[in-house]
């Protein structure tokens, strides 16, 4: 259930990472939240004599500690970095096949020149490129109006996204599992799946390694966007 004000039942907003004081939208009652989401009142204008209170209920939207959150005029920016096994399995596995081509040609690689040697390095950063962008990079859920665009920054990458708010029914959590070096490994990972309204499914960000990670960002893009809570989910009110 969603935090509401005990002074005026407002519902009570998200925490932003690294904070533990949250100020009621509506009547301005400070709140202090623990890990866990639970909440007490530390602060802020009385409420008038007249009136029965309202009881505080719910817990408060804790953000997980990798994630950034700013709200500005209606939008909402979300960013993470959640650096990967999958990054660094790349580069091992980018590596690993250089070093069994030494080994297995010598003579060829002792002949290299010196453009040999570029194309070689120059092979070799195109290969690790993407590996080093996954794990430095924050990915960023940006919702303005009607738009929700995906981005991946500093360093520029293929793939970013927008998808109309409007043709959005509904967002889910999609597990699933990845394979390599056949079968030696078993990777489980989770992605953000979005139901449109016409039963199309699309996903929006994928290879979360916690499922709780992927859970919140579900969550608070759904409240956000009042969508349903998968593809047959009622539909929850906005913390906005």
């Amino acid at each position: 259930m969603q935090a509401q004000c005990e002074q005026c039942g407002t519902p009570l907003p998200g925490l932003a990472p690294g904070h533990v004081l949250l100020t009621c939208r509506g009547c301005g009652v400070t709140y202090h939240v623990r890990d866990n989401g639970s909440f007490r009142r530390v602060g802020g204008p009385v409420a008038p004599t007249e009136g029965k209170p309202v009881v505080a209920r719910g817990s408060v939207s804790v953000a997980p500690p990798n994630f950034l959150v700013e709200r500005d005029d209606g939008a909402l920016r979300i960013g993470w970095t959640a650096p990967s096994f999958d990054a660094m399995y790349a580069v091992l596995g980018i590596l690993l096949v250089a070093v069994l081509y030494a080994v297995r040609f010598p003579d060829q690689v002792a002949s290299f020149n010196v453009l040999e040697w570029s194309c070689v390095g120059g092979v070799l950063l195109m290969g690790l490129y993407p590996a080093i962008a996954m794990a430095l990079n924050l990915t960023w859920v940006e919702v303005k109006g009607d738009t929700l665009r995906i981005t991946s920054k500093p360093l520029p990458v293929f793939g970013a996204a927008t998808v109309d708010v409007r043709t959005l029914d509904s967002l889910a959590v999609h597990a699933f599992t990845r394979k390599g070096g056949k079968g030696l490994y078993v990777l489980r990972r989770f992605a953000l799946n979005a139901r449109t309204r016409d039963g199309q499914t699309l996903t929006l960000v994928t290879g979360f390694e916690n499922e709780g990670d992927a859970a919140w960002l579900a969550d608070t893009l759904r409240r956000h966007l009042r969508l349903k809570d998968g593809p047959w989910g009622e539909t929850v009110p906005s913390d906005d």
